[in-house]
């Protein structure tokens, strides 16, 4: 596998941030699930996905045409971009449901270091990088853990904090549900869960998927719990966040990642019919929607000349990119062959546009190994 973007980004990140003075530049990392190369329109003649805002800020960004994530799979990519550091030094496969963190006490991160450099940190959206659950579970009374019991939703104390999370790790607030299709199915803000489960997960409750299966790990979940409300909650938070901006303020760095258009496929009724490949193609204009939303709460906010803008994904397409080439003819991947965790081209090789005014010329590619 060729080097990874992911662990020179961070690098170049805490660079500029130690290098540029009192005048530092506010950074947006805004980070796709499962999305290929091809899935960006501009980067895709024969797509039938359009993507208008992030092919706008393609056409505003240097794009690098040979990007690619450390990993053809989720987690490891996520602790390269926040680390710099190669995964497969660690480890390498997901955290699963209820998973400890994937860092070390003493590993150094890209939002500690950037804290250092007088940046306030925001993570929102998918983190998949472990906490320590097992410091909220309740011990049970006769000392023993029943098999299947001890990952009910009574369990746990949901009052307290939960530890060793985006908080442990550099990030002064987080807001997002941990992981869309793993327990616990609730938001959690900070360290805290706002809403505690109160049952388990029961995918009856919700509206039918819009393709394919839910592939939703069994588990806690609050009783009002609504899957399709992820991304509209969580672009919201992200707009709310850049509004609140203040001159004065320290700079930012805003990690929002997406859950999408990771599984389960569950596009918003009002982007129905927005592309020509289905209920997939749909999820992929709503995370390019989610996109121009932010985009435009930056600009609005007068500081998008100084913020560097960085789009790109953890990893290539989802195995369902075989039968959407059949009856769709959208080749995900495209012109690479290989899907998510094939050491082919498509299960790494990613989108990678960076939008830094006054330092990256509009409108320029690269073909060079970033």
């Amino acid at each position: 596998m060729k080097s990874s973007h992911h662990a020179i980004l961070a690098a170049s990140l805490l660079m500029l941030a130690r290098a540029t003075g009192a005048d530092k530049p506010n950074i947006l990392i805004l980070y796709a699930d499962d999305m290929g190369y091809g899935d960006l329109a501009i980067q895709n003649p024969e797509s039938k996905i359009p993507t208008p805002r992030l092919d706008e800020l393609a056409r505003e960004s240097l794009r690098f045409t040979d990007g690619h994530s450390s990993s053809g799979i989720c987690t490891p990519s996520r602790f390269a971009l926040l680390t710099g550091r190669h995964h497969w030094r660690d480890f390498h496969g997901i955290v699963n449901a209820f998973g400890g963190s994937v860092f070390k006490p003493e590993r150094l991160t890209l939002p500690e270091m950037l804290k250092d450099c007088g940046y306030e940190t925001n993570a929102i959206g998918k983190w998949h990088l472990g906490w320590n659950w097992d410091a909220i579970r309740k011990a049970p009374a006769d000392g023993k853990q029943s098999k299947g019991k001890s990952n009910h939703f009574d369990a746990f104390d949901w009052t307290q904090p939960i530890p060793d999370g985006p908080l442990a790790h550099g990030f002064d607030h987080y807001f997002g549900d941990t992981v869309i299709n793993f327990p616990p199915y609730c938001w959690i803000e900070d360290d805290r869960v706002p809403k505690a489960p109160d049952t388990m997960m029961d995918t009856t409750k919700w509206k039918p998927i819009k393709e394919g299966k839910w592939e939703c790990r069994p588990g806690p979940m609050a009783s009002d719990w609504d899957p399709y409300r992820n991304i509209p909650t969580t672009t919201r938070k992200a707009v709310d966040f850049i509004r609140s901006r203040k001159a004065g303020d320290k700079p930012f760095f805003l990690y929002f990642a997406l859950p999408a258009p990771h599984a389960p496929i569950i596009p918003n009724d009002n982007f129905d019919g927005k592309s020509q490949a289905g209920a997939y193609g749909d999820f992929v204009y709503e995370v390019d929607d989610a996109c121009g939303r932010i985009l435009d709460a930056l600009r609005a906010s007068g500081a998008a000349e100084n913020t560097v803008v960085i789009f790109t994904a953890d990893n290539g397409p989802e195995r369902y990119a075989y039968a959407r080439d059949q009856k769709f003819d959208h080749w995900s991947a495209h012109p690479f062959r290989g899907l998510k965790r094939d050491i082919y081209e498509g299960g790494h090789h990613v989108p990678f546009l960076i939008r830094w005014p006054g330092k990256t010329r509009p409108g320029t590619t690269s073909d060079a190994l970033p």
